[in-house]
């Protein structure tokens, strides 16, 4: 009895407080040196003419993020304007290929030609993710695809 009642404690006293074999310190920091930097960068899809870049309101960070979708035609358009909306229907989903599972569904607001407000961003932890944005036909069929693969 007091060796089951000494291995309870000992399981007890090990599950309290950050585990020795994760980095707790990179996680809560945020951003790593391989992480997707805040700057315009035009992102471009393969098989439409279409380019875009993102204007992060909030994030990326772990918890709640924020950001504006800006998008144009490579003929009728730049990074800097005019923007024009995209072909079909925007999704947009989060992917951590490390974990095998995602997070949540974003919510994807249109603002104007070319200009889509994306919430709901929910990072759930820290390491590596992908932010998938495709073009869906009206069967939900994917036309087009960009991956921004990052860390936190």
């Amino acid at each position: 009895m007091k060796v089951l009642g000494l291995l309870f404690l000992c399981l007890f006293l090990n599950s309290c407080g950050e585990s020795p074999l994760w980095n707790h310190a990179m996680e809560k920091s945020g951003l790593t040196k391989d992480s997707y930097e805040q700057r315009a960068e035009e992102n471009k899809f393969s098989k439409t003419k279409f380019s875009f870049f993102l204007d992060w309101i909030t994030g990326p960070v772990k918890g709640e993020n924020k950001f504006i979708l800006k998008s144009w035609h490579k003929d009728l358009g730049t990074l800097s304007g005019p923007y024009q909306d995209l072909p079909s229907n925007l999704h947009i989903y989060l992917w951590m290929p490390d974990m095998g599972h995602g997070s949540s569904p974003v919510k994807i607001k249109k603002l104007g030609p070319g200009e889509y407000e994306v919430t709901s961003i929910y990072f759930i932890m820290g390491g590596g993710w992908e932010i998938y944005f495709q073009l869906l036909t009206n069967k939900d069929d994917v036309l087009d695809e960009v991956v921004l693969p990052f860390s936190l």
